[in-house]
């Protein structure tokens, strides 16, 4: 999957600089239905914002922006904990998308980030989960959470013979 780099400037307000451990992944929703609201054009409007708001990859049923490196924390709760140990992803709900392929490649994206930085399954979170907020709000319904991760690990069970000798695997049983 490509990724686009477009990383807000450093030293913005929403940009803080500070390291982030990388132990969980957690996700949100822009909650932003309006038609042309994908990820493309939330990576615009990141950087207009001018409080300490941000967060670290947009995703929607094409593409995929990076906003700020996996390694810096982003204010994308209310919680400390959160901001300064979790790699923070939007997810896109435009009326003029496909939400179940916007659901796929974050899938993908969370697969590539948990093998990266060696994430367990259980530390995929959501906003709701830190905050108590309803967010991601398009997965909040009965079952779609749960959903969300057997796609995540269904994701992970397609990985190729080639990609485990990769990753160091040497003795593969099909």
């Amino acid at each position: 999957m490509k990724i686009t780099e477009d990383l807000i400037k450093k030293g913005s307000r929403n940009r803080p600089g500070s390291k982030n451990s990388c132990l969980y992944i957690t996700v949100h929703d822009t909650a932003n239905k309006k038609k042309g609201a994908n990820a493309s054009a939330h990576a615009k409007y990141i950087k207009t914002i001018k409080d300490c708001t941000s967060w670290h990859y947009t995703v929607d049923d094409t593409e995929v922006y990076r906003h700020i490196p996996d390694e810096e924390k982003s204010y994308h709760t209310s919680d400390k904990f959160a901001n300064e140990n979790s790699i923070s992803l939007e997810l896109c709900v435009n009326a003029d998308g496909d939400f179940e392929k916007t659901l796929k490649n974050a899938a993908s994206l969370v697969r590539s980030l948990r093998e990266k930085h060696n994430i367990c399954v259980e530390n995929i979170r959501r906003h709701y989960d830190w905050t108590g907020k309803a967010c991601p709000q398009s997965l909040m319904g009965k079952g779609s959470w749960e959903s969300f991760l057997k796609l995540c690990r269904d994701e992970e069970k397609s990985i190729t013979v080639d990609e485990l000798k990769k990753m160091g695997y040497t003795r593969i049983i099909i």
